[in-house]
């Protein structure tokens, strides 16, 4: 016999939780009806047994949050059909809190619990005090699920979004060298224009799979750093270097104050300033400015541009994954994302400052030595 309630003492979140299964065993109906009208107002399903026959079939095909068992029942008693539960699969875990008129002497107790059960109430049972054990173990039980769920909705997505970025991602790096190749003296104009479209689309997907393939090892907690002694203003040259080499003329001004040196991963640092200068000069007419400066046990480098403020709206949720900044509705809103996830992996932060007539200002704060904070980890770039 089956029994469907309203679901309206549940609270918070847990509104939104599917409702949670009880089975209550007893071979007296009227004390089933009781039981029945105790718990109703937690908003559960109640499922109801008369005899331990009856509570081991309905175990074996579906899953209960609690399990009320009655001791005294003819043909099986309690302690009997509690041992033969926990050979079900489906039942093996489920608590499981014992009723009896009778108390119980100290071998049956022990026996009871040696079979998992975890706690014993004695009949006429006290309405309040049944319904909040219940509650307790129900709220345990629909949060652990939904729990489980999240982990393997994330999973599931993470994996789609691996497996997707992985395959194509190969032959990528090749295209961009392709149309970066000088063509051949009887090429036209039209077809020189068409090569550096192409290398530029090219190079576009290979930054999106590289962000999707970051955005899949964050999540997964698979992003690792192996600290090394370098200094922050050979990084910011090099890659003012980079961005002269591809643009013909200097376009990114380096400057610091004090001694920039530290303990950090060169790669992963070198992506997360990349991410920021490409953005600085995608925003600021092809120019960007990089200031490193040393505060104490910190090293700040800033990242600025003159190009037109980020929309106020945007700011508190520019880090967020998926979140894009661009008027055009360009990239993946991935890029910033990782640089946050770098900064925090190196016990740093990040922060931005934008604003008319100012421009943009990302700061990126790190650590001297934050391998002392934390075990270094290889480096998986893979």
């Amino acid at each position: 016999m089956e029994a469907r309630v309203e679901r309206s003492t549940l609270s918070g979140e847990e509104r939104s939780y599917p409702p949670a299964k009880l089975l209550a065993v007893d071979d007296t109906p009227s004390n089933l009806v009781v039981v029945s009208a105790i718990l109703s107002p937690l908003g559960h399903q109640i499922v109801e047994a008369r005899s331990g026959f009856e509570a081991l079939a309905q175990a074996q095909h579906q899953e209960f949050a609690v399990i009320l068992l009655d001791l005294m029942m003819p043909e099986m008693d309690g302690l009997e059909t509690l041992e033969r539960l926990r050979h079900i699969s489906l039942a093996r875990h489920t608590p499981v809190i014992l009723m009896s008129a009778y108390d119980l002497d100290q071998p049956a107790m022990d026996k009871a619990f040696a079979f998992g059960a975890i706690d014993c109430v004695s009949k006429p049972v006290a309405p309040s005090l049944l319904r909040g054990k219940v509650a307790a173990l129900a709220s345990l039980y629909r949060r652990g699920l939904e729990l489980r769920r999240r982990a393997a909705a994330l999973a599931a997505k993470d994996r789609q979004i691996a497996v997707r970025a992985k395959y194509p991602r190969t032959p990528l790096p090749r295209v961009p060298a392709a149309g970066a190749r000088p063509p051949p003296p009887a090429t036209v104009d039209r077809d020189r224009t068409l090569a550096e479209r192409v290398a530029r689309a090219a190079g576009r997907m290979n930054e999106m799979i590289q962000g999707l393939l970051d955005f899949a090892r964050v999540n997964a907690g698979a992003i690792r750093i192996a600290f090394a002694p370098m200094d922050l203003r050979d990084v910011c040259r090099d890659l003012a270097e980079g961005f002269e080499l591809v643009e013909g003329e200097p376009c990114i001004q380096v400057t610091n104050v004090g001694d920039t040196a530290g303990e950090w991963d060169r790669a992963r640092i070198f992506q997360a300033l990349a991410n920021l200068v490409g953005n600085a000069t995608r925003y600021g007419g092809g120019r960007a400015s990089v200031h490193l400066e040393r505060c104490g046990q910190l090293v700040r480098v800033a990242v600025h541009n003159d190009g037109p403020p980020i929309a106020p709206e945007v700011l508190p949720r520019i880090f967020e994954p998926f979140e894009r900044g661009e008027a055009d509705g360009s990239g993946l809103g991935l890029g910033l994302y990782i640089v946050r996830e770098i900064a925090r992996a190196h016990r740093g932060d990040v922060e931005v400052i934008s604003a008319h007539g100012a421009g943009t200002t990302f700061t990126l704060t790190l650590p001297v030595h934050p391998g002392d904070a934390a075990e270094p980890a290889a480096a998986d770039l893979s």
